[in-house]
């Protein structure tokens, strides 16, 4: 069986959850501390989308064996899932939380943004998914390459 079916489809959806937890959690505590407004915050759900991806990637390669580190293809969709199922939930309950338990809320970020005509629950949601998928794109690929395996071994090294 392919190692990142038997492997990597367990591995982003559990920590696609854990990632939506954290989203949702963090969004519940900027918003009742009065801070979920500022923006720059919300660099802090970045820090949380790069945490549970090295995790994935850490634990799909313990899971399989040495001779097959993983490829960069299999790191990047098990990355992209992760992200892709934490943001997808984490859009949802923001769409409910924006239409329904807080529609004060969401007159706030419209009156606070220029194109406030045109935002409605489905577009800010739009806009925070798109952001973080863009956001995991970009982090997925540097965590990758940060997190490569040494290919060089120093006694191979030419020396002078």
């Amino acid at each position: 069986m392919d190692h990142f079916k038997q492997h990597g489809l367990r591995i982003s959806r559990n920590n696609g959850l854990l990632l939506a937890a954290l989203f949702i959690t963090y969004f519940l505590i900027m918003r009742s501390l009065g801070l979920a407004h500022i923006y720059y915050l919300r660099a802090i759900n970045a820090l949380f989308l790069l945490l549970m991806m090295r995790q994935g990637i850490s634990a799909y390669r313990k899971k399989i064996t040495d001779e097959k580190y993983g490829t960069f293809f299999d790191l990047f969709k098990l990355s992209m899932r992760t992200a892709f199922i934490g943001l997808a939930i984490f859009s949802v309950f923001l769409a409910v939380y924006l239409d329904a338990l807080d529609p004060a809320f969401m007159s706030e970020i419209a009156t606070m943004e220029s194109t406030s005509p045109f935002l409605s629950p489905v577009s800010v949601v739009g806009i925070v998914f798109i952001e973080g998928i863009g956001s995991a794109f970009v982090l997925s690929y540097l965590l990758i390459q940060a997190m490569k395996k040494r290919t060089v071994e120093l006694g191979s090294e030419v020396s002078k």
